[in-house]
């Protein structure tokens, strides 16, 4: 008659575990490993212990994603309370004004402690924040390209009216062409 050993609790410390067959053995006072060890090739403990290990992994990144996720949230939600405290503060402020003395007389300025520039940098951090783009860069042309579609006439009259207009004639005191004359030397 073999010796019994309890050989589930066995398997879970083994997988659960980073101990080896012959450590799991002296740990619960078995004399002999080798008959755990035959166990637990033919069950293989091994690919168990693999796959134990790639589920707590697995676990491990789920929990810090949505712990990960649920902070992001929370930053985006805490930004868009800052940007609407801005508003409210800037509309506020659009009406305010303050009392100073100049010279012994009363005056009053406008005051203002959030201004349109400041929200538009908040908003603008905000959509880096949450991955939208900052700007939005716009392009608008004819629809055609000049180069590959016109006909020849249509090209010659653009060229035409590209090129600078050339004087007719000489005015009075001036040239189309320098005057090699008045050239200075050195």
């Amino acid at each position: 008659m073999g010796t019994k050993y309890d050989y589930i609790s066995l398997k879970n410390q083994y997988v659960q575990g980073t101990m080896s067959i012959r450590e799991l053995c002296r740990a619960n006072d078995i004399p002999t490993w080798s008959t755990v060890n035959a166990r637990a090739k033919r069950e293989d403990w091994d690919q168990k212990r693999t796959e134990f290990n790639r589920q707590v992994e697995n676990k491990s990144l789920e929990h810090l994603a949505a712990k990960r996720a649920t902070k992001i949230a929370e930053i985006q939600l805490d930004a868009l309370e800052v940007i609407h405290a801005g508003i409210l503060k800037m509309a506020e402020d659009m009406d305010a004004e303050e009392e100073y003395e100049v010279s012994g007389a009363t005056k009053r300025r406008k005051v203002m402690r959030i201004h349109p520039r400041d929200l538009a940098i908040l908003i603008d951090k905000f959509q880096s924040l949450i991955g939208q783009p900052t700007q939005i860069n716009e392009n608008r042309n004819l629809g055609i390209d000049v180069l590959t579609q016109a006909d020849p006439e249509t090209m010659r009259d653009l060229l035409a009216a590209l090129r600078p207009r050339q004087v007719v004639g000489p005015t009075e005191g001036t040239s189309s062409r320098p005057d090699p004359s008045s050239a200075r030397s050195h």
